[in-house]
Formats: C-alpha cells, structure tokens, sequence
C-alpha cells in the first residue's frame, strides 16, 4: 500500500511539477507589415487571419497601399495561428505564441510572401476589354509619360485613375481629375515606357496607334532621373512617422522625411543602392525588410521602398 501510494504521489509530483504548454492566451491587438519577398514592395489586399486552433477564423483584415494590417482586440484565442492568403501568391501559415506578446498583450508580425511561379498562376476568366486592361498600367503611386511633342514628356505621379469609354471601342483615361489621350500615354513595360495604344491595339476597333505617328517606346532623352521613394512607416500602428533622416550611400544623399512620412531620392545611373534609416527621437530601426534597391535603370524608372521603425 505504502508502495502503491508512493508512486501515487511521485506521478503528481512529475505532472504538476512540470511547466505547461500555453495553449490559450489573451491577444489585444496584432499589427505588422507584409511584404513581396522577391523585391520588398508591399502586397496590398492580402486577407490577414487569426484562426483558432481548430481552424476557425477569430478575426480577419485586409493589408492597406502599404502593406499594413491591424485587428484590435482579438481577445482570448486557443493554439492561435495566423495565414496570410491572396491570389498568386503561397499561402503562408504560422504558429503565435504567448513570447511575442508585449506587456500589453500586443503583437506585431513582419512577414515576407513569396509569388507562385508564372507557369502556375491563376489566370483570369472574365474577357479582357481596353478598359480592363488599360487600368492595370495605372497603379496609385506609381507613374507614367504624357508625350506633349517630339522633344517634350511629362512624368505624371498617379494618385487616382479610370479608363472611360468614349464611344464603342475607344477609350480615353482619366488620371488624377485630367484626361488623357492613349495614344500618348507610355506606361512602363519591361525598363521601357511602351505605348498604351499600341499595347491595346487589339481590343481597340480603330487602329489608333497606327493613325497617331507617335513611336511604340518613348526615347530615353525624354526620361527623368529614375526615383527610389517611399514612406516611413511605424510598424505596430501603421501611421507615417515625419522627422526621420534618410541617408542614400553612394552617391551620398540625406532626406528627412515630411508630414507625412514620405522621402524621395533621385539617382541618374542604374545599380544597387542602399538605405540607412536613423529614426527620430522614441522611435528605433525595426530591421525589417530589405534598404537596398535594385536600379536596373538610371532614367524613367521608379522604385518604392518603405521602411519601419518602432516605438
């Protein structure tokens, strides 16, 4: 009996003497960045998930023009993971655990997606039409050329855009409030900025480019300097942060970023270049995703890289 109660006691002993797994946990807010693995620029409209151990979604969101996402007041979650999906993209799945949370029971999570190969991309099933097709060169931050004359181009920073079909088969573009005549819009296509009605030839009923004289590529005299822009970003909370200095080596160049977290830098000679970030006063570098940029080229190109810091 003595024996039996002997061994009685030392399995209690063992089984509460040992520290348990934390299945369970109370999550306030998670926040964070994601970001394209294959050249750092943010991956807008990815479904965000917090799923429970048995796979129920707890909460969910959608990552902002910067790639940010927030859920406040998550609550308690049970073996809590989080997924990270968007079309053509590899879905990404982790494990949360208790030791990423701050004091205040807070998680931010910076995370890298990789895109699924060409060949196995999902295409689409609706018919493409010019103004489907057209409105994809038009991405809000990103930019184009409106060829004004043979010796004269002006680069246009694209805040809001649409495609309007005039009359059957036609369309004209609507950028930031103006119009636009397609035949001397060139959006960028490979390091070169291509004619839009010459990439739209086929879904347009009247041979617009052909009719306009102008050339398929924009030539390179009539090009910018190529830009790396970009905006600071605070990672837990995804506002801009203003006051942070931005040093670009090689050639060396200082901003401070503005108002709005923004910096610009322009750089006339295709290479790598590379970012230092010194955060203003509270604020510290949150090591997360890539300063350098791959400038394939010195004129027309355009090239954002965010960056991250901390409270």
């Amino acid at each position: 009996m003595n024996r039996i109660l002997f061994f009685i006691s030392l399995f209690i002993a063992s089984a509460f003497g040992q520290p348990k797994e934390q299945i369970e946990f109370q999550l306030n807010t998670i926040s964070g960045v994601v970001l394209n693995s294959v050249d750092a620029t943010p991956v807008i409209q990815l479904k965000v998930e917090v799923l429970s151990g048995n796979n129920l979604t707890k909460d969910s969101t959608l990552t902002d023009e910067n790639g940010y996402f927030i859920m406040e007041n998550v609550g308690y979650v049970w073996k809590p993971k989080i997924r990270f999906s968007i079309k053509n993209y590899q879905t990404k799945t982790l494990n949360l655990k208790p030791d990423d949370l701050d004091t205040l029971n807070n998680m931010v999570i910076g995370q890298i997606v990789t895109p699924v190969p060409d060949e196995q991309m999902i295409p689409e099933l609706s018919q493409s039409t010019a103004k489907t097709r057209a409105k994809i060169f038009f991405i809000k931050g990103n930019v184009f050329y409106n060829l004004k004359n043979s010796s004269n181009a002006e680069r246009v920073i694209i805040q809001s855009s649409d495609a309007i079909e005039s009359r059957p088969g036609f369309i004209i573009m609507n950028i930031n409030g103006k119009m636009y005549d397609p035949t001397r819009c060139y959006v960028p296509q490979e390091g070169r900025y291509e004619n839009l009605s010459y990439i739209l030839r086929s879904l347009l009923r009247e041979p617009i480019f052909e009719h306009s004289g102008h050339p398929k590529y924009l030539p390179e005299k009539l090009l910018e300097p190529s830009v790396i822009y970009g905006t600071v970003i605070n990672i837990k909370t995804g506002e801009s942060v203003m006051g942070a200095e931005l040093i670009l080596s090689e050639p060396f160049k200082r901003r401070i970023s503005d108002e709005h977290g923004r910096y610009a830098f322009q750089v006339d000679q295709p290479g790598t270049y590379q970012i230092r970030v010194e955060p203003p006063l509270g604020y510290r570098d949150s090591n997360f995703g890539t300063a350098q940029i791959l400038v394939k080229y010195g004129r027309g190109g355009w090239f954002r890289s965010n960056q991250y810091v901390e409270p």
